[in-house]
C-alpha cells in the first residue's frame, strides 16, 4: 500500500546560485562586502565555480557560477529589478545593521541603493557588481497588506522610524501585529510532510 502524505513535501529552501561573467569580482564583493566566506572552489561542468557561506551549518548557501551571457535584457517593469531573479533577500537583526550594511554597499561596489519601508519590514534594495538586484531586511513588529512601499529615511533616528512605521501601520489595510498575522497564517502552513498508512 503506498504511503499517504499530506499536500506539502517535506523542504526547506536552502541555497541559491547565481550565473556570473566576472567570478573573481563578484566573490571580492560577497566576502568583502557582505562577508560572506568561501568554503570551497573548483571547476564543473565547464564552469569556474565558488561556494560560499556564513554558517557552518550549510556549506554553502551562494553559490557564484560562471556562464553568464553577455547580454541579459532588463526588467521590463523596473529596472531595479532582475529579469528572472527578482530579488535575492538578506535578513539582518535591526536598523543599526541596516544602517551599517547601507554604508558598506556605498563603500564597497553596491549601486542603485534604495531605502524602503514595507510596513512589516525596512529595506534596502541595491544592486550587486553585475546587477543582481538585492534586498537587505528588518521586520518590524506589525503586518499590513502587502505590496505596500514608500522611501525609508534613513536620515531619521531609530525611534523616529519605529514611530512613524507604527503609525502608518496602524492606519493602513490589514492592519494586526506581525506575532498575530504570524499565527494566523501558520494554519495554512505544513511545515513537514507525515506519513501515514505505511504498509509492512
Amino acid at each position: 500500500m503506498a504511503a499517504k502524505t499530506t499536500s506539502a513535501p517535506n523542504l526547506m529552501f536552502s541555497h541559491m546560485g547565481i550565473s556570473v561573467t566576472d567570478i573573481e569580482k563578484m566573490e571580492t564583493f560577497y566576502t568583502h562586502v557582505l562577508g560572506f566566506a568561501v568554503t570551497d572552489r573548483g571547476e564543473a561542468a565547464g564552469m569556474q565555480i565558488v561556494f560560499l557561506s556564513r554558517d557552518p551549518m550549510d556549506h554553502h548557501q551562494i553559490v557564484l557560477a560562471t556562464g553568464r551571457p553577455a547580454q541579459l535584457p532588463a526588467n521590463t517593469a523596473n529596472p531595479q529589478f532582475g529579469p528572472s531573479i527578482n530579488q535575492i533577500s538578506f535578513k539582518m537583526g535591526s536598523l543599526a545593521d541596516l544602517r551599517d550594511i547601507h554604508e558598506r554597499l556605498t563603500t564597497g561596489g553596491g549601486t542603485d541603493l534604495f531605502p524602503a519601508n514595507h510596513g512589516i519590514a525596512w529595506s534596502i534594495y541595491a544592486h550587486d557588481p553585475e546587477g543582481n538586484n538585492l534586498e537587505f531586511f528588518v521586520d518590524t513588529d506589525w503586518y499590513v497588506t502587502q505590496p505596500f512601499l514608500i522611501p525609508l529615511e534613513l536620515s531619521k533616528t531609530d525611534a523616529e522610524i519605529a514611530a512613524l512605521t507604527k503609525e502608518l501601520c496602524e492606519n493602513s489595510a490589514g492592519y494586526e501585529p506581525y506575532g498575530d498575522w504570524r499565527d494566523r497564517v501558520a494554519k495554512r502552513m505544513t511545515p513537514f510532510a507525515a506519513t501515514a498508512g505505511v504498509a509492512h
